[in-house]
């Protein structure tokens, strides 16, 4: 009779262990494992504050869950657990809008020695079919990026909104403060401006060659105090790339002849959205941290037909300059390519020069959303706005998203092409076939190229020498099409 006991304890430690699996593993919903970016666990630095979030089908942001982790004596305690029904309905709102994945947002603070460590917003996707299975994500963080805060400071001081808390507890949140969404807007996804005496032929194309479904990435800028900067300064600004917002098999391009001396774009058709939020720490009442921070992205893209499965996007070609204001200071040109007489440059033969350490794989293409946006919110986003880029990306280390090229359609001499490159470093994520991790690089504000004469011009040409890796002037507003 003595196994009766035993028999009890092994079965009592049995029930225990089912119910702490159940408990650990939501079923159909999410695992997700915060990681420093040595594969240390997050709450190895300190307590950890989460929010979980999506977007709602209008575009902006709702929260699906919070809460706290914490070490404890045997268990690491750094797995967000996601159970199914927050999980779907992400997955049914990114379905009613026709994306084929749904954002998912983290926000992680962490709280060690009476300091806060607020940390950039990191994003995960996830396909709309529900199983029974959890999905494992695992998220490294850089916790450089973060911006540290004095806790008895920001506990004392008066709060300075009428937000209120939702919960007894404390806790961190970002609070939106203002937010617009612009829908049927001409975004440039290749921009040209001839210098050379004749014409120069464009093209862009997105989505022919990929076949696999793609989308518009979400970018944020985070920082202290940001909205009061009047220039854009890397040092305080964080620029980062997150995952993308909808995503679909999409095709869409045109093309485009530029005059001698003009400018003219290629452009497709779809909703920008800029949204501008606060973060606070809530106890009993909610006090402003300071920290603030913006997203630039595109909400979907206006369809004109829809094929068997391919949905193609609107588009067409403008001759003249883009209706807004380039970043001049922050755009640098990349090393020419020259070609003769009716000879091409194909497009991804710029991704090598202007995506070190990426070849374009992950970023696809920048198209100038925030300059779109600093030029529609008419004065009501800050002067630097205009820098933040959004990139299209497919998900996959070994696609381009947009093929295409400029051509030199008969200009006396050889011509240079240039493509533009941002004059500062953004945190993009970069996809290997062995998974994915993060670069600073420089990308394209736009895909903008310019046509020049080549380095040595011709005796007798007029046509100024093209800069190589040097600041771009400013450029002169041009009038009826012509620079």
């Amino acid at each position: 009779m003595k196994w009766k006991p035993l028999f009890a304890i092994l079965l009592g430690l049995l029930i225990i262990g089912v119910l702490s699996y159940t408990q650990a593993t939501p079923i159909g919903g999410a695992k997700v494992i915060l990681l420093d970016e040595n594969g240390k666990a997050l709450t190895d630095y300190g307590k950890v504050y989460y929010t979980v979030w999506t977007f709602e089908k209008n575009g902006s942001i709702k929260t699906l869950q919070r809460g706290m982790l914490e070490k404890n004596f045997i268990f690491s305690g750094n797995t967000i657990k996601i159970p199914s029904t927050p999980l779907n309905q992400a997955k049914n709102t990114a379905a009613r809008i026709g994306s084929k994945t749904a954002f998912i947002g983290i926000d992680v603070w962490i709280v060690k020695n009476g300091k806060v460590y607020t940390l950039p917003p990191e994003s995960f996707e996830t396909k709309l079919t529900k199983t029974l299975l959890p999905e494992n994500i695992k998220i490294k963080i850089n916790m450089t990026e973060a911006v540290i805060k004095d806790l008895k400071e920001l506990k004392t001081a008066p709060p300075k909104s009428s937000l209120q808390p939702t919960a007894h507890d404390i806790y961190y949140t970002w609070k939106t403060e203002s937010q617009k969404s612009y829908t049927n807007v001409k975004i440039p996804i290749l921009i040209i401006k001839n210098n050379v005496s004749s014409d120069i032929h464009g093209s862009a194309y997105l989505g022919v060659i990929v076949q696999k479904y793609w989308g518009p990435d979400v970018t944020v800028a985070f920082g202290d105090e940001i909205s009061k900067k009047v220039k854009f300064d890397p040092s305080s600004i964080e620029v980062k790339i997150l995952g993308r917002s909808t995503t679909d098999y999409y095709a869409g391009g045109y093309y485009v002849t530029v005059p001698d001396r003009s400018w003219g774009y290629v452009w497709i058709r779809g909703t920008v959205h800029y949204i501008y939020q606060k973060e606070y720490l809530c106890t009993a009442w909610c006090h402003p941290t300071g920290n603030e921070r913006y997203f630039a992205k595109i909400d979907g893209f206006t369809v004109d037909r829809v094929g068997e499965r391919v949905k193609h996007i609107e588009s067409g070609s403008t001759l003249g300059r883009p209706p807004y204001n380039f970043p001049s200071s922050w755009m640098e040109k990349s090393e020419g390519i020259t070609v003769g007489i009716n000879e091409s440059v194909s497009l991804c033969e710029f991704y090598d020069r202007i995506y070190a350490g990426s070849d374009g794989y992950s970023f696809g293409v920048g198209v100038p959303v925030g300059a779109i946006l600093d030029a529609l919110a008419d004065g009501s986003l800050p002067s630097w706005f205009n820098v933040i880029t959004v990139g299209f990306s497919t998900g996959d280390h070994s696609s381009y998203v947009m093929l295409g090229g400029v051509d030199n359609k008969g200009p006396p001499t050889p011509v240079t092409f240039h493509a533009m490159e941002s004059n500062y470093k953004l945190r993009i994520p970069v996809h290997h076939w062995y998974g994915t991790s993060y670069e600073d690089v420089n990308v394209p504000i736009g895909l903008y190229v310019e046509a020049g004469y080549s380095e040595y011009p011709s005796p007798g040409d007029p046509s100024p020498v093209p800069c190589f890796k040097g600041r771009c002037p400013n450029y002169e507003n041009p009038e009826n099409g012509k620079s």
